[in-house]
């Protein structure tokens, strides 16, 4: 996942995610699209599967964008700079719910930041990893 690879404005947050894996994995748009709405749901943003980018909050596209990463099943998730996709909240704990309620759906995750970033995801249980 990075700022730099924006999601297709003429498309729904579906659509998005979508048409990712029907490409990818030259799967039918029925099982994509089904896959799709499932891990929108999983996350807690199954309601805005319809909605184009310009109508998405900052933290919901931050959403398509992970399902759209997810959706690829790659062996390692990357987010890139995740203070740029999710610029309208204190993101880190946004950032670990999402990611804990999609971990069985990938094998691994990193998250590459600033260094003077490194201090806001520090908690406890971690030892200053997200989950």
């Amino acid at each position: 996942m990075s700022p730099d690879l924006p999601l297709r404005v003429n498309l729904t947050a579906l659509e998005n995610i979508a048409l990712a894996e029907q490409y990818h994995q030259a799967l039918s748009w029925t099982r994509a699209s089904a896959r799709a709405q499932r891990l929108l749901d999983r996350c807690g943003n199954g309601d805005i599967a319809l909605q184009r980018d310009e109508d998405l909050s900052f933290t919901q596209r931050f959403a398509v964008k992970l399902a759209r990463a997810i959706q690829l099943q790659r062996p390692l998730l990357v987010i890139d700079r995740p203070a740029l996709l999710l610029a309208d909240i204190f993101y880190p704990p946004v950032l670990g719910t999402l990611l804990a309620d999609l971990a069985d759906e990938y094998p691994a995750h990193l998250v590459l930041d600033y260094a003077w970033h490194q201090p806001l995801y520090a908690h406890p249980a971690s030892n200053g990893n997200l989950p």
